[in-house]
């Protein structure tokens, strides 16, 4: 089955200009399509430019599991989900849900706003830290309101 999404008149070939098989990335295709069935573990080295994106994609949407694709650079997972993700569920008529989610450092924790914003009341704070804070708890929509006792 996977081999077909890489043959020379393939669904890839079809749909991506310059697509060209190549036995190394089909074998590696192979290979996550196999490790994916089995639910087991593997390692794959191969260098810049050999079609390694393709060669997880593929097995990973044809699987119908879900699947988490984890990358070392923001980068590569932008190149991913806005380049090559979009390619790839073309050629294949993939239909099924996709999300892109950044690390935890990239989105607002309310917890930690409404701390801050509490911290922020003690008198010896810069002002404009917490005209700041305010302005980012309005545009959150899930942020709790901070609710100041009588005490301060």
């Amino acid at each position: 089955m996977i081999e077909r999404f890489f043959a020379l008149n393939g669904m890839l070939a079809q749909a991506i200009p310059g697509f060209q098989p190549r036995q190394p990335q089909t074998d590696m295709a192979l290979a996550v399509a196999s490790a994916i069935e089995k639910q087991s573990q593997l390692v794959v080295e191969a260098g810049t430019g050999t079609g390694k994106t393709f060669a997880y994609l593929v097995p990973a949407l044809a699987s119908g599991k879900k699947v988490i694709i984890s990358t070392g650079s923001k980068g590569l997972q932008d190149q991913l989900f806005h380049r090559d993700l979009p390619r790839v569920t073309s050629a294949m008529g993939f239909t099924g849900r996709i999300a892109l989610l950044k690390g935890r450092a990239n989105y607002l924790c309310p917890e930690r706003l409404s701390k801050q914003v509490l911290e922020s009341h003690n008198g010896h704070s810069d002002p404009t830290l917490l005209t700041q804070l305010v302005k980012i708890r309005q545009w959150h929509p899930r942020a709790k309101p901070v609710t100041l006792g009588s005490a301060m």
